[in-house]
This record gives structure tokens, sequence and C-alpha cells, in this order.
């Protein structure tokens, strides 16, 4: 895939917010991160809650999409991967349960979008967009629930307010509300939507996309907790033999 700076998406925005050096090591270089066994897990699962949304079903359907779905990299061994596989199960029986007792009208799953702000195209893909009472819409990220998340980080959420952005912009859906999905603790997370914010995520993707096309690397992120440290060149947390 050709690499196109004017192609803005939330991914790329967060890996230069965090390291302009991470950016350039992903999308300018096309280093790819390698697979973890919490991120194989995770894309995993939401493949499977994908593909249900889409054709629904029973409990069985459900598991049979995930494995269907199941990503094997990032494991080291067999046995870890059936541990991460049972996890993953479990997470998904649960979800079903719940979803029985606390059944929503999805208008969207996996949906994409891309609408156009000055120069650059602004793209991503939404977990799930639900029909509120009142004709607008909620959009849903689901999360594994591997971190904790409260109103505070859904209000803040840049994510969030891109695909906001998105809905209203390249659907013309209203939204209400925003916010996530936890699937290991079965909780919703979501804060009213702000129209009014709109204009301070636009700066802040104007100004970070600024600096991504003159690939300002004027500052260095907690290479500690990068997910390319031990092969990132400009790593300061590579275990060194």
């Amino acid at each position: 895939m050709i690499f196109d700076p004017l192609e803005l998406n939330y991914s790329k925005l967060r890996a230069y917010l965090d390291c302009p050096f991470l950016y350039r090591y992903i999308y300018v270089e096309r280093k790819f991160a390698p697979q973890s066994p919490y991120s194989s897990l995770g894309l995993s699962v939401h493949k499977a809650l994908a593909a249900f949304h889409a054709r629904p079903g029973d409990l069985g359907d459900l598991l049979g999409y995930y494995a269907d779905n199941w990503l094997h990299q990032g494991y080291v061994k067999a046995q870890e991967s059936m541990e991460f596989y049972a996890r993953g199960a479990k997470v998904l029986e649960d979800w079903w349960l719940h979803w029985q007792a606390n059944p929503a009208k999805v208008l969207y799953w996996e949906r994409s979008f891309e609408f156009p702000f000055e120069k650059w195209r602004v793209k991503g893909t939404i977990d799930r967009v639900d029909q509120l009472p009142d004709g607008r819409v909620e959009l849903l990220d689901y999360k594994m629930g591997f971190e904790d998340r409260d109103e505070w980080d859904v209000a803040g959420s840049l994510q969030l307010a891109i695909y906001a952005l998105g809905l209203e912009r390249a659907l013309g859906a209203k939204v209400g509300s925003m916010g996530y999905f936890i699937l290991t603790s079965l909780k919703k997370v979501t804060a009213p939507y702000d129209p009014a914010a709109a204009d301070a995520t636009l700066a802040l993707i104007r100004g970070t996309a600024e600096k991504m096309l003159a690939l300002d690397m004027g500052r260095k992120g907690a290479c500690v907790r990068c997910a390319v440290r031990e092969t990132c060149p400009e790593s300061e947390a590579r275990i060194r033999s």
C-alpha cells in the first residue's frame, strides 16, 4: 500500500501524538508493529462481533464466527494461544447473554466513513452505531477492557470525536451520545456528544496533520511503553545483550 500523507485516520494521528518517530516508523517507512497476544485477541473478538451484527444468530453462530476469525499471530507457544482463545470465547459468551437481555437497534457495524477536510481526507471505521429513541444515534467502540475507561475518557477521546464527525459529515447522522462498550465487564460507558466541540477537534487534526506533513521530529515519546521499542532505531528502551 502506497503511503498517502493527505489521508488521515485516528491511528495515524494517535501515533504521531504519541511519538513522531513511531508515526514515521509505521506509516512512512511501513515497518509495522508486531502483533501481541492482546492485540490479536482484541482483533479476533472484534471480527467475531462484526460478523454477528451482519448475520445475527445464536451463541453457536457467534462462536463459529470467532473460530473463523481467530488470529494466531503474537503467541509464543500453542498453549498460550489456547489460553487466550478460551478467554475470548468466555467474553463472547457473556456478551451474547447480555445482548439477549439488552437488545439494541444497531444501524451500522464496522461502518467506514470518509470526509474531506481542507487538503486532507479523514477516514475511519466505527464498530457499532445504535438508534436512539429520539432519532439521533449513539456511536460505540468495543474495548476488551484491558484498561479502565470512564466518562472522562469518553469526553476526551480524539477517536470518538473523529468518529462523531464522520457520522455527521459522511453519513448525515445526528449524534446524540458516544462511548465505549467494555467487553470484559459488559459495561457501556457513554457521554452526551457536544457538536460545539467539533471546531476544537478539527483544529487538533489540522495542527497535528501539518506537523505530520512536515515530518516534524522535534520531540520523542515514551520509548518504554512503545510497541516498537525493540526495533525502532530511535528507541531508548531496547534490551541490549
